[in-house]
């Protein structure tokens, strides 16, 4: 850390309108992960956006301190929307978006956007994981199993072992149903199997 804060002080030292020097070190700061940092965190990236409002970056770290942090949802979401229209492809907003309307109980509108999201990144396991979740509170399991299954290849394929697990637990806790359990136990030993071979 104390190498990151002389890398940063120099930076500001060097120009103090350098946009990215406020978002590093609101990425810093967020790593002591105290409350009381959260404010000066945003600050930072406030300042960053001020610098260049056209730093996509600066506006994704942003919503996630407001998002995950904070619980600002209303912020977050505006920063979502920023970045789509600064970069209309960017997945994470997409995906983050359709979270806020998960929780919120907007199931439509997160559907929606995670299927944009599919249409633009049609390997990316967390859209597959979110709109599983979604399919399966809005009573279609089969589409549902078919996706979470489908996050859970891809994760494994990244080799993501947390978010196997994750997905894995997903299933298990959303489908008390034998018949698909039986189906992931056949996912994973087919994953071993192919494990040991690649070994060999």
């Amino acid at each position: 850390m104390e190498a990151t804060n002389l890398e940063q002080a120099q930076a500001f030292a060097l120009n103090p309108n350098f946009a990215e020097a406020y978002n590093n070190r609101g990425l810093a700061r967020l790593k002591i992960c105290h409350k009381s940092e959260f404010p000066k965190i945003v600050e930072d990236y406030n300042q960053a956006i001020a610098l260049n409002p056209n730093l996509v970056e600066a506006y994704l770290n942003r919503a996630d301190i407001y998002k995950n942090y904070i619980g600002d949802f209303e912020a977050a979401m505006q920063d979502y929307e920023k970045i789509i229209s600064l970069e209309p492809n960017r997945i994470e907003a997409y995906v983050n978006i359709a979270h806020i309307h998960f929780i919120s109980g907007k199931l439509s509108e997160s559907l929606a956007h995670l299927e944009k999201a599919i249409s633009i990144n049609s390997d990316c396991p967390e859209a597959y994981c979110g709109r599983g979740t979604v399919r399966f509170h809005l009573d279609d399991k089969e589409g549902a199993k078919k996706d979470l299954f489908l996050a859970f290849d891809l994760y494994e394929a990244q080799g993501n072992i947390v978010y196997c697990v994750f997905t894995r637990s997903l299933i298990m806790n959303l489908f008390q149903d034998y018949e698909v359990h039986k189906d992931l136990f056949g996912v994973e030993s087919r994953m071993r199997e192919k494990n040991n071979h690649s070994i060999k």
